[in-house]
């Protein structure tokens, strides 16, 4: 398959959201609780609640169905309620303050750059497609040192992925064909069938071995696989 330009969602497949809301979330619980709370035997489990999001609030968000406020508050309850801490949490310390910290802690995964040089010296144009709002997005870009021009949030098409309207403006807006783009995430319905049923090339960037692999989606560990895929070919030329 021939690979003219690459899509990338953003959290977590170029930027390492998971590893900075953990310490965010640690260190807001505690200002609020105190540290014994962190000696709870359920913190971690707790933890991974907050950030894995798992009765889909951020989901119910970028539908429509809620305010930014409204989901990550109802995820830090939902992690109070195992660690079984009364009361209600404190809206200052969890929206602007937990901004403040998170965005810290924003950093880009060691594999990132010189997969982008890669990129650059084939001459392969690439952007993102995030379900996220585009100013956002690009700000946590630019703080990690990864200033793209293409940006595609849920505010441009007004539907987040996996709907086929953010992959094929990505491609649009990248000048490439939709059949020679490749999508490049870490969700696999979001990302990895939502750009396959698109049309697009669509791979799953899976560093900690946990995620399916669906059929015509591409898997790799790390993005320095992606080049050694033998049937991806990377050129910007128009044959």
């Amino acid at each position: 398959m021939l690979v003219q330009a690459v899509l990338f969602d953003i959290d977590d497949t170029l930027v390492n959201l998971a590893g900075a809301q953990q310490v965010a979330f640690r260190k807001q619980l505690t200002t609020q609780f105190g540290e014994q709370v962190s000696s709870h035997p359920a913190f971690d489990v707790a933890v991974e609640a907050f950030v894995h999001d798992p009765k889909n609030f951020y989901n119910a968000y970028i539908n429509g169905k809620m305010s930014f406020a409204q989901q990550r508050l109802s995820r830090v309850s939902d992690a109070m309620r195992i660690l079984q801490l009364q009361g209600a949490p404190a809206e200052e310390l969890w929206i602007a303050g937990y901004e403040e910290v998170v965005s810290q802690h924003w950093v880009r995964f060691d594999d990132v750059a010189p997969f982008l040089a890669a990129l650059d010296e084939r001459g392969i144009a690439y952007g993102a497609a995030t379900n996220n709002v585009t100013h956002y997005q690009r700000l946590k870009l630019e703080q990690t040192g990864l200033a793209f021009e293409v940006v595609i949030g849920t505010d441009i098409t007004g539907k987040p992925k996996p709907d086929s309207s953010m992959f094929l403006e990505g491609a649009r807006q990248l000048g490439s064909s939709v059949e020679n783009t490749l999508m490049i995430g870490d969700d696999v319905i979001n990302d990895g069938l939502g750009a396959r049923d698109a049309g697009l090339i669509s791979l799953l960037v899976d560093r900690q071995n946990t995620l399916q692999n669906p059929d015509r989606v591409y898997k790799v560990g790390s993005l320095s696989d992606v080049l050694h895929i033998p049937s991806l070919r990377f050129d910007n030329t128009i044959n």
